[in-house]
């Protein structure tokens, strides 16, 4: 799968900024993905957080997230 992301395709739509990510795969198949803001920077934002819980990109090193996670050692 390839997954595209570019924050010049964030546009302002309407009353809102709208920021977009294109996923194709080998099979032909492809999904777009959309987030809304009301700043540019709030909808590249949300964004890329929705697809970090989609884990379709990695985590942050120190994220907030890894830092809530129990250690599995434990």
């Amino acid at each position: 799968m390839e997954l595209y992301i570019n924050s010049t395709w964030t546009k302002r739509c309407g009353d809102a900024y709208v920021a977009q990510a294109a996923a194709f795969s080998e099979n032909g198949n492809h999904a777009t993905i959309y987030a809304t803001g009301i700043t540019a920077d709030e909808a590249d934002t949300k964004l890329m957080s929705a697809l970090r819980e989609l884990k379709l990109i990695p985590q942050p090193e120190g994220s907030q997230l890894e830092k809530r996670l129990p250690d599995a050692a434990t």
